[in-house]
């Protein structure tokens, strides 16, 4: 016993130190990896709407084919204390192809953060029948895909300024409660044309695994059948909580078959 060597009574200590630091350091290195928004490419958006069967598209949809928007805002995201913050691409890619009896239309703000819709017109309404929502952060996340019971009506035939409606629908373990209005007609230049808008404004607020809320702004061109605005507001609660702020604008069409 007298000749046993004892630990220095400092060594817990140290060890201690040493793992705080090896946690911040993993802290900083995951903060650095996560807080990056991979931009989607042509190529890569190009390639997913390739790979769709081919199809037409109904009257008051948009022509098949792949759409650049110039994107500005910000995300945040994480569970309980630890979230991690990042600013969108510059670019985002919009794909749209048949589906059916009506369309799918996917826009990639980036590789982690994808939100899409499947889109049919039933008495003159624009209805969406599912949606699928994807948001990762260092490979966490989610990429879910829900049917939309009952399908709810995105554009209600014969919209025009004061026209107004009100959705209620689940999607998965999800409720969700819209308020909709048409504010306003707006002319935006799309790339040196000017296209005339219908402005509508949707708030929704979502109760069960996904509670919280989100507010949106579209300038939808019927021309086009394409949204060449869309200002969207969102705080989403839960588990892992997610708010963003983000911005897209049309900028033209990359390709359509």
């Amino acid at each position: 016993m007298g000749g046993m060597r004892r630990l220095p009574r400092s060594m817990p200590i140290r060890i201690l130190i040493a793992l705080v630091g090896l946690l911040a350091i993993a802290w900083v290195v995951l903060r650095h990896i996560a807080g990056a928004s991979d931009p989607v490419s042509d190529r890569e958006a190009l390639s997913t709407f390739n790979a769709a069967p081919p199809g037409s598209v109904p009257a008051g949809g948009p022509a098949p084919g792949v759409y650049r928007y110039r994107a500005t805002g910000s995300e945040r995201g994480g569970a309980g204390p630890l979230s991690i913050s990042r600013d969108t691409p510059g670019a985002a890619r919009l794909v749209v192809t048949s589906s059916g009896s009506g369309w799918e239309a996917e826009l990639s703000y980036s590789r982690q953060h994808i939100e899409g819709a499947r889109y049919e017109v039933r008495d003159g309404a624009i209805r969406v029948t599912s949606r699928r929502t994807k948001v990762t952060f260092a490979g966490f996340g989610q990429d879910e895909r829900r049917t939309v019971d009952p399908p709810s009506v995105f554009l209600p035939a014969g919209a025009r300024p004061g026209t107004q409606w009100t959705e209620a629908f689940h999607t998965g373990d999800v409720s969700v409660s819209t308020q909709n209005r048409v504010l306003r007609t707006e002319q935006v230049a799309v790339d040196g044309k000017g296209l005339d808008t219908l402005v509508v404004e949707s708030r929704s607020t979502t109760s069960g695994v996904h509670p919280g809320t989100r507010t949106e702004i579209l300038w939808w061109a019927p021309a086009l059948g394409l949204p060449v605005r869309w200002d969207v507001n969102m705080d989403i609660g839960g588990v892992f909580a997610f708010r963003s702020r983000i911005s897209v604008a049309l900028v033209s069409a990359i390709a359509a078959r």
